[in-house]
C-alpha cells in the first residue's frame, strides 16, 4: 500500500527534476523502490530514433538497449503507437512477439519481461515512461500499482513540460548573453535593490580600472558623490513606477580622476510584467574607445554649419561649455546659440541626447 507521503515525496522528486534534470534518477529510483520494479526509464523519440533520457535499470542493460536494442523494441513500439496516458502492463506487451530475439535475449536475461508502460508524448516530442520488472507468478500491473501510475503521470507530464521550458529559456538567456557580450559598451542589469545581476565583458573592464565608477558590496557606484547619487538615483527610477505608471531613467557624465574624457552612462528601464522584478539598465559608454563620426558626415546629414559641428563634436566628447569656448575662441553666449541650432536641427533637446545620436554614427564609420 502506497502512503501519502511517499507519493508525495516522489511528486517532489519529479518536479525537481525539471529544474535539475540529473535528478531524474532519485526520483526514478524512488518509484522504482515503491513499486518493488526491477528500474525504471524515460525514453524521448520514437523507433530507431529512441534515446535513453534517464534510467535506473542495470548498466548493462541500458549500454546494451542503446546500441542496439532500442531498434527492435517492438514493446515501446506498441505503446508508442498508443493514446497518450494508457497504462499497459507487461505481459500483454511481451505477448505481442513471444520468443523474439528482444523477447529471448534483452528482456528476459535482464529481468524485464514485465511491468508498466505509458506513453506521454509531451507536446509534440514522443516520451514514453516504463516500470521494468520480471515476470512472476502474478502480473505485475495489479490495481494498486496501475492506480499509483495513473496519479503519477500527470505529474511527469508536467515536470517534463517544465523541464523543456527551462531548457528553452536557458538556450535564451546564453543567446542574450552571447549578445550583450560582443557590445563593445559596457552593459550592466541591475535590479531594484541596485545590485548587479548580470554584466558584460566590456563593463567588467570599465569597472575593474575604478577610474571614477567602479563595483562595491555589488553595486555600480560613482567615486564623485554627487555623480554617485544622480546615478542611485536614475537607477531607482528606471525600477519605480511614478504616479503616472511609467518608469523613468537618466544619462549623466561621470568624471574620471585620470583626466581622461567622462564616462557617459544612461540608465534605462527594462521591460518586465512583474513590478517586484523591474529591472534597470546601465549603458556605460567610454568616450576614449569611441571613434569620432567625421566632421563632414554630420554636417552633410544634419545640415550643420562648420562651427555648430565643431560645436556637436566637442559636446560628444564631454566638454563643458567653458572649454568649447576658450578652444574655439568663442564667448560663451556664442556656443550656446551654435549648440541649441545643433539641437533643432538634430532633433534633440539635451546634451545627452545629442551625445547618445552622434554616438550610434560610430559602429557604422568606425
Amino acid at each position: 500500500m502506497v502512503t501519502v507521503d511517499e507519493f508525495s515525496r516522489v511528486v517532489s522528486e519529479v518536479y525537481a527534476s525539471s529544474i535539475d534534470p540529473e535528478n531524474w534518477i532519485v526520483a526514478l529510483a524512488e518509484i522504482g523502490r515503491i513499486l518493488d520494479a526491477a528500474g525504471c526509464a524515460i525514453f524521448t523519440g520514437a523507433g530507431t530514433s529512441r534515446s535513453v533520457v534517464a534510467a535506473t535499470v542495470p548498466a548493462e542493460a541500458r549500454d546494451s538497449y542503446i546500441a542496439y536494442y532500442h531498434t527492435i523494441d517492438y514493446v515501446l513500439d506498441a505503446v508508442e503507437a498508443g493514446p497518450a496516458g494508457l497504462i499497459h502492463g507487461g505481459q500483454a506487451l511481451v505477448a505481442l512477439k513471444p520468443h523474439s530475439e528482444f523477447d529471448a535475449d534483452f528482456m528476459r536475461p535482464h529481468g524485464m519481461n514485465d511491468g508498466l508502460f505509458t506513453r506521454l508524448s509531451v507536446g509534440t516530442k514522443a516520451t514514453t515512461f516504463i516500470v521494468a520488472a520480471a515476470k512472476g507468478s502474478e502480473p505485475f500491473d495489479s490495481t494498486e500499482r496501475v492506480r499509483f501510475m495513473d496519479a503519477l503521470v500527470p505529474h511527469l507530464q508536467q515536470a517534463l513540460r517544465a523541464q523543456d521550458l527551462v531548457a528553452q529559456l536557458d538556450n535564451r538567456v546564453r543567446d542574450i548573453t552571447t549578445v550583450i557580450d560582443v557590445i563593445r559598451h559596457g552593459i550592466v542589469i541591475v535590479d531594484s535593490e541596485r545590485l548587479v545581476a548580470h554584466m558584460n565583458s566590456a563593463a567588467e573592464r570599465i569597472l575593474a580600472v575604478s577610474d571614477g565608477l567602479g563595483m562595491d558590496s555589488g553595486r555600480v557606484e560613482a567615486s564623485h558623490a554627487a555623480t554617485d547619487k544622480r546615478l542611485q538615483s536614475g537607477i531607482a527610477r528606471a525600477c519605480t513606477e511614478s504616479y503616472t505608471g511609467a518608469r523613468g531613467g537618466d544619462s549623466l557624465a561621470c568624471n574620471r580622476p585620470s583626466g581622461k574624457r567622462p564616462y557617459v552612462i544612461h540608465i534605462l528601464p527594462l521591460a518586465t510584467e512583474d513590478p517586484s522584478a523591474a529591472r534597470a539598465l546601465l549603458v556605460l559608454i567610454d568616450p576614449e574607445q569611441e571613434v569620432e563620426p567625421p566632421k563632414m558626415l554630420i554636417r552633410r546629414l544634419f545640415g550643420l554649419t562648420d562651427a555648430e559641428a565643431d560645436v556637436a563634436l566637442r559636446v560628444m566628447r564631454g566638454e563643458g561649455l567653458k572649454p568649447i569656448s576658450a578652444d574655439l575662441a568663442l564667448s560663451t553666449a556664442t556656443v550656446k546659440s551654435h549648440l541649441q541650432r545643433v539641437f533643432e536641427k538634430t532633433d534633440t533637446h539635451r546634451q545627452a541626447e545629442l551625445v547618445r545620436l552622434l554616438l550610434t554614427m560610430c559602429s557604422a564609420h568606425p
